[in-house]
């Protein structure tokens, strides 16, 4: 549930509690405006008015006080008898529930809603007077501000206890985004919100959600990054040492061998560093990709024509099977080396006189470009793997291949830059199968 919708139910929730307990309670808090110590005034002032004036000084003292609140009272002797001689005696229920009061209960509810005061007063001649006062239940201007009153009040603590308590749900996972992001920025990628806040099913759910995301994504990029510096320190060593050497027996003998060694080695270094470069490029897409269509039938038939001739040596032949024509949207010459990379690789594994085959065909939205060899797979664990740089399968034989382990790991980036996707794996009948997966578009 969003948190804006669970805020609305909040809010009304609170709204409704707050009238209904305001509708509930109000009978039960108007007996309470005339409390024990008016009942013990009201019964003395009685007394006084009786025996200054006897029976009508009272029965004009009831009336007046009736006529200020509405409440009605009343004066009794020892037997019950009212003490203004006008009003009659207690109907039965009266008289139930003052006998009620005088088991001991001090406030008694009266059928309809009204409620019953009473209290004892003795006079000074010893006689024991029982005054009794009956509230009735609130009507009209005091229905109102009873109801206002208790709206107010009940509404302040209802929605005080709300706002406590959403406050508490917003705050307590927000606080753990804040100690999480504050941990990433001291450097410790290995940080996570916890997972009950990440499942939440709100704004702040899907903010710590993407959190862990983000932070799984700088720990992987860091990792990548340390890896591929061991990786390049490691490639670089060999070549480096090889022009050392080639330097030191230059100087001594002179030879012009000596010379093309260094400039092949250089030749190598150069080509290793270009082809770093153009992955740190388009792993922080530094480099942008042209909007442009491209045919990828061209691609292919070039790559397989030029992958051919280079193959030759080897009896290897690179067939196209253009099942249909397909283009889509990018920069050629990228893409171009993408397939190039591709198909190269699968010329340096497959065995020789084999061939390697080159489908382009059309899956629904996609244009799919299979690359078959005939060469001896890749372990199951490692077809993910071989897309990183540096990555060799069979270490001898791939520095024997002449290859850095960088051609799949450019094609992946580049790929990934044009919208589309690329996988392997290993073929029923032996060999491997690399699938470039492209957004296609009409040409």
């Amino acid at each position: 549930m969003r948190l804006r919708t669970r805020l609305i139910i909040w809010f009304i929730g609170s709204i409704i509690v707050t009238v209904t307990m305001s509708f509930a309670l109000g009978s039960q808090v108007w007996r309470l405006f005339y409390s024990d110590y008016d009942a013990t005034r009201d019964a003395h002032d009685a007394l006084v008015a009786w025996e200054q004036g006897g029976g009508g000084a009272l029965r004009r003292w009831l009336h007046d006080q009736r006529h200020d609140d509405g409440i009605y009272r009343m004066l009794l002797d020892e037997r019950g008898i009212p003490l203004s001689h006008s009003d009659r005696p207690p109907p039965p229920r009266l008289r139930e529930a003052i006998e009620a009061a005088e088991s001991g209960t001090r406030a008694v509810q009266l059928p309809g809603g009204g409620s019953l005061k009473t209290t004892l007063i003795v006079t000074q001649d010893g006689r024991r007077l029982r005054w009794v006062a009956v509230l009735p239940p609130p009507r009209g201007p005091d229905l109102r501000r009873i109801d206002t009153t208790l709206l107010l009040a009940i509404g302040i603590i209802v929605v005080s206890l709300a706002a406590i308590v959403i406050a508490r749900r917003i705050t307590k996972p927000i606080a753990a985004l804040q100690q999480a992001s504050r941990a990433v920025a001291e450097g410790r990628l290995d940080v996570r919100v916890p997972e009950v806040t990440a499942a939440r099913r709100d704004e702040i759910g899907e903010l710590a959600s993407d959190f862990n995301h983000m932070a799984e994504r700088l720990q992987r990029l860091l990792d990548s990054q340390q890896q591929l510096l061991r990786d390049i320190s490691h490639e670089l060593r060999s070549p480096l040492a090889r022009l050392r050497v080639a330097t030191e027996l230059a100087r001594d003998s002179h030879a012009s061998t000596q010379f093309d060694r260094i400039e092949q080695e250089a030749d190598k270094l150069e080509d290793m560093i270009a082809q770093l470069l153009l992955i740190a490029r388009l792993e922080h897409r530094e480099t942008p990709l042209n909007d442009d269509d491209v045919n990828l039938a061209d691609i292919v038939e070039s790559v397989c024509e030029d992958a051919s001739f280079e193959a030759q040596p080897r009896n290897i032949q690179v067939r196209p099977h253009i099942e249909a024509d397909a283009a889509t949207r990018g920069q050629a010459s990228l893409l171009h080396s993408a397939t190039e990379n591709v198909v190269r690789n699968a010329v340096r594994y497959t065995a020789d006189g084999s061939t390697v085959d080159v489908h382009l065909r059309i899956d629904g939205e996609w244009a799919m470009i299979d690359v078959e060899d005939r060469g001896p797979g890749i372990p199951p664990d490692r077809l993910e793997a071989v897309f990183q740089p540096f990555v060799r399968i069979s270490e001898a034989r791939d520095r024997e291949s002449g290859g850095y382990g960088l051609g799949l790991a450019i094609a992946k980036r580049v790929v990934d830059a044009s919208g589309g996707h690329i996988s392997a794996r290993n073929r029923d009948g032996g060999g491997l199968c690399v699938t470039i997966q492209l957004p296609r578009c009409d040409l």
